[in-house]
């Protein structure tokens, strides 16, 4: 078999050449002090960790970092500093956490390549997954790239991980995470074998993508994968540009604008549908994982005849929740494993949905940018949401179907929002803005306790981070001993920015 077979060295990467040496000396590195353990970004506890540099050097081709030494007194002082108190009852860090401190450690990638990362993601085994617009999915430890896939088609637009399973995720062909882009998507093991893909429907790509679990006592947990699409399909705007010059041309120009025109509504038709895949572990056929469709369709919550396309999709505490231009509708699943509309809420205005994210209990944090100044109508069977801004990141209370506060920090739209393990939030503007803004906790949670005060409160004081500027997207890099500290990954461009 593979494993019985030999390995040499130059087939193996540094970690697993340092345990084999840990191993064969019998070497047990057991420390008292505290161990932080981001996996991404250090190397394994006694490995290289004091490599004798003073300043930022060359791990190798394609990474560029601070010396390991350097790196890990950093996240010891802020460990320190904020978090080092102990709960005597559960001898784990107080609520107070670290802060970010926004200081670059490392860049993942080669500066000089033409693709860009689009999205990142982190594994529970701390691996850090980025997807590039070139197709290529690269897997990332220990300060090194450990893998390099191909995604089935040439741009990789979004990555996202599957909730675990009592850490059995991704073993016996179950599939870790999935990567989305170029009209399919495909789906991965742990190790980065791909197991499966799903198409899009022809002529569309997936615009949004997002994964959650329903939880059931009698048939336990079940795993879905959902997503809305757009419009790739490519019109010749000439086609018809010369006139018929008889009455068979213009019988057959009539039957083809006709076709066209079918062709479009079809397409605008499956932009309004969200797509649900769904599975358990129980159900494989010849040891390859069963998935069960179902077609979402978000109703009109305007007075409009036609339903808006979906541009955003997010799991929320179980629920799906769907986005357009139009508000917000979200659904639950029944018994049977189906989704229904639980509730509808909609905006002021007709807006542009940039993004959207699940904050404590029954947050949303959503990204908008106002399209139209006039007031839209609302049916009796949706709840408006109050807009006093044209662009911003509105917190929106889904129990309370209410806005509570506004983020107004960045000059243009937001593009990415990513809370912190500690409480605090992170915000990413567009080109116009180009700054990544740090939100306090205090004020956060100050905004979402209930009172008498239901004004819509509009915060703009915000910490603007010194490092990355631009980004794609963020990502929270965990101490994989469980402790406070964290990092962040942030795509910028054609590398991978890490902040601690």
């Amino acid at each position: 078999s593979m494993d019985e077979r030999p390995r040499f060295v130059e087939d193996m990467t540094d970690e697993e050449i340092w345990k084999l040496k840990q191993n064969s000396r019998g070497v047990n590195d057991d420390t008292d002090g505290p161990i932080i353990d981001i996996i991404a970004l250090q190397k394994e506890h006694g490995m290289e960790r004091d490599d004798g540099k003073m300043e930022m050097y060359e791990y190798n081709r394609l990474v560029t970092g601070l010396p390991q030494h350097q790196i890990e007194d950093m996240l010891l002082q802020r460990m320190q500093k904020e978090g080092g108190e102990k709960d005597p009852s559960t001898n784990s860090a107080r609520d107070t956490t670290t802060e970010l401190k926004g200081e670059l450690a490392m860049t993942m990638g080669l500066q000089l390549r033409r693709a860009y990362v689009n999205s990142i993601a982190v594994l529970d085994n701390g691996t850090l997954i980025s997807g590039l617009d070139d197709g290529h999915v690269q897997f990332w430890r220990r300060g090194e790239m450990v893998k390099d896939a191909r995604h089935t088609g040439g741009c990789v637009d979004e990555v996202v991980i599957f909730p675990s399973s009592g850490g059995s995720a991704g073993s016996g062909g179950r599939p870790t995470f999935a990567t989305a882009g170029d009209g399919s998507i495909c789906l991965w093991t742990q190790d980065g074998n791909h197991i499966a893909s799903l198409s899009c429907f022809p002529g569309t790509t997936v615009a949004s993508m997002t994964v959650g679990s329903i939880t059931s006592e009698e048939e336990g947990d079940r795993v879905y994968l959902a997503a809305c699409f757009r419009i790739t399909r490519q019109t010749d705007p000439n086609q018809f540009r010369l006139p018929p010059q008889n009455e068979s041309e213009r019988r057959r120009r009539e039957a083809a604008e006709m076709q066209e025109r079918m062709i479009q509504n079809q397409l605008l038709d499956v932009t309004r549908q969200v797509k649900v895949w769904m599975y358990d572990a129980s159900e494989k056929n010849n040891g390859r994982v069963a998935f069960r469709e179902e077609l979402v369709v978000p109703n009109a919550t305007n007075a409009v005849e036609r339903t808006p396309s979906t541009a955003k999709v997010a799991n929320f505490a179980g629920d799906l929740v769907c986005g357009d231009e139009a508000g917000l509708q979200i659904f639950d699943a029944t018994r049977e494993r189906r989704f229904q509309r639980k509730m509808a809420l909609q905006f002021q205005y007709l807006c542009d949905i940039d993004c959207m994210e699940p904050l404590h209990g029954n947050y949303l944090a959503v990204s908008v940018s106002r399209k139209s100044t006039e007031e839209i109508s609302v049916p009796s069977s949706a709840v408006r949401l109050q807009m006093p801004t044209s662009r911003g990141v509105y917190i929106v209370d889904t129990s309370g179907a209410t806005v509570r506060a506004v983020l107004d920090g960045h000059r243009d739209r937001v593009t990415c929002i990513r809370p912190l393990p500690d409480g605090r939030l992170l915000t990413a503007g567009g080109k116009f803005d180009a700054t990544v803004q740090l939100w306090n906790s205090e004020t956060l949670t100050k905004v979402t306790k209930r009172d008498e005060d239901d004004e819509i409160k509009i915060l703009t004081e915000s910490k603007q981070m010194k490092k990355p500027g631009y980004v794609f997207d963020l990502i929270v890099l965990p101490d994989s001993n469980g402790g406070a500290v964290f990092a962040i990954a942030a795509a910028r461009y054609n590398t991978i920015n890490i902040l601690i």
